[in-house]
């Protein structure tokens, strides 16, 4: 008689269900970890649980793995027979103390890596719809500003919040103030059309303004030319479709929420400023979701990290702009690679090139006075003289004809 008792789960292989929580812009940074994840352990090998909804798992592969927290029977059937990992990148080591990026730290929570080489960008998978909208709205931009290139900014984070008068104040420092964010649009005008990523609006703005969902923002910033924002979703949408761009920071640190290596990030210098014993003078930190007193002392610490001097305004506003003339409307030409073990490579070369010259091309006329080369004036080509029949000596032509000399 057996008379152990049994698990009513044993034999059933658990998986791990993995709870995010947060934006827009954390769901985008986990996907890498997620795509790096199934690769090891297959589709069905683990669960996904959304506290911020489906919105950007909708046509990845992992869009049947996830479940919001509106599921019926959410804990009964997917949570409680599995094992819940709560993925807070905040509170992992690296992230910290600015040795990995937020995408780095999901892997490092997910994969349980520190190698983050591996780590594909983000994917977003847009609908027909989406994308066809979105070439409307850029179209629209491009009909009521008439410029050639488009360029998105996000001026506030989610943290901000306008007051009476038209003044924006961001407690995190992490978003524009109002004249800063008009400074910036006013000069992109000049040159390009521009959209206005922001829920914030402003009667006297001249910035295009579109009422939409975070898929469509998505949607118009791969239709843009180029993007410049803050410390929010916006740039992590730019990185996930390639698209170049400016990133402003304030309080928080490039390595933890943004992409140096794609990204040009402009901050004012102050930020950089050492003390004595290697810390930022001006600049600390702020342990989110960590909390805590700390927390408030350090956001009173970093009220100043956004505040810019008129000429750091104009210093970074020109380094914005410099950055989009070198990176949009410039097609590269295609290199010419030269084969090296071929001899007659230089004579086939001249030859192509001689038969895409005009003939006889008016805009080139043949200098008559040119002289030339040594090799046309001597013809070193040994010639063959031909044999002339000489000529009869005189004494026999008078002879013949009975003439005497």
């Amino acid at each position: 008689m057996n008379n152990q008792i049994n698990s009513p789960n044993e034999g059933v292989r658990q998986k791990n269900v993995f709870l995010i929580s947060g934006g827009a812009g954390r769901i985008i940074c986990a996907l890498p970890a997620f795509q790096k994840y199934m690769k090891v352990h297959g589709e069905y090998g683990f669960n996904i649980i959304s506290q911020s909804g489906l919105e950007f798992f909708l046509g990845t592969e992992f869009q049947d793995l996830t479940y919001d927290l509106g599921h019926k029977g959410l804990f009964e059937d997917i949570i409680k027979p599995n094992i819940l990992i709560n993925l807070e990148p905040y509170q992992e080591y690296g992230y910290y103390n600015q040795e990995k990026s937020l995408t780095q730290s999901f892997d490092k929570l997910i994969n349980g890596t520190d190698v983050h080489s591996d780590l594909e960008r983000p994917k977003i998978v847009l609908s027909k719809t989406e994308e066809i909208n979105a070439v409307n709205t850029v179209k629209e931009a491009k009909k009521q500003q008439g410029k050639k290139y488009t360029v998105v900014i996000q001026p506030f984070g989610r943290n901000a919040v306008s007051h009476d008068g038209g003044h924006v104040v961001d407690e995190t420092s992490r978003s524009l103030s109002t004249d800063d964010y008009f400074y910036i649009s006013e000069q992109l005008r000049k040159k390009y059309n521009v959209i206005s990523m922001t829920e914030i609006r402003f009667d006297n703005d001249d910035n295009m303004y579109v009422d939409t969902n975070l898929r469509h923002w998505a949607a118009i910033i791969d239709t843009a030319d180029y993007f410049v924002g803050i410390d929010s979703c916006g740039q992590h949408m730019a990185y996930a479709f390639n698209k170049p761009g400016s990133v402003i920071l304030g309080s928080t640190f490039a390595e933890n929420i943004s992409y140096p290596k794609h990204f040009n990030i402009v901050e004012k210098p102050s930020n950089y400023f050492r003390q004595e014993d290697g810390t930022l003078k001006f600049k600390r930190y702020s342990p989110i979701r960590i909390e805590g007193l700390d927390g408030e002392l350090t956001n009173r610490k970093n009220d100043t990290c956004m505040d810019f001097s008129e000429k750091e305004l104009k210093d970074i506003t020109n380094n914005i702009l410099k950055h989009i003339e070198k990176n949009i409307g410039k097609e590269t030409p295609k290199p010419i690679v030269l084969p090296l073990h071929d001899k007659n490579l230089p004579y086939n070369l001249a030859g192509n090139i001689k038969e895409q010259m005009p003939y006889n091309d008016q805009r080139f006329p043949k200098d008559k006075n040119k002289k030339k080369p040594l090799d046309e004036i001597v013809d070193l080509t040994p010639k063959v003289t031909p044999k002339v029949k000489s000529k009869k000596s005189i004494d026999k032509v008078l002879a013949k004809n009975n003439i005497k000399s």
